[in-house]
């Protein structure tokens, strides 16, 4: 029974798994307008934060960042070009 209760679980989590894959390359789809917030822009909100961003690369309608923080953190972050809205981050 417990076996049976732990593969239900895991499939169950294996179909939920494409799903949030999908949702975070929607965030990054250009806008309608055909706008897009600048990389300057995003660096200097991270600079806020207290990051220093040390790579911005634009790809798939998203910025790819590097910072490191005061602490000497460093993290790898994603924003959607078209409203610069953070869709993911995590450390490096």
């Amino acid at each position: 029974m417990r076996t049976i209760m732990m593969m239900s679980a895991l499939l169950a989590a294996g179909f939920a798994v494409p799903a949030l894959a999908d949702d975070s390359v929607n965030r990054c789809a250009p806008g309608r307008d055909g706008r897009t917030v600048a990389a300057s822009e995003v660096s200097k909100g991270l600079e806020g934060l207290g990051y220093r961003v040390d790579r911005i690369k634009a790809e798939h309608g998203c910025y790819e960042v590097r910072a490191v923080n005061d602490s000497g953190f460093p993290i790898e972050a994603v924003y959607a070009r078209a409203t610069g809205e953070l869709v993911q981050a995590r450390l490096r």
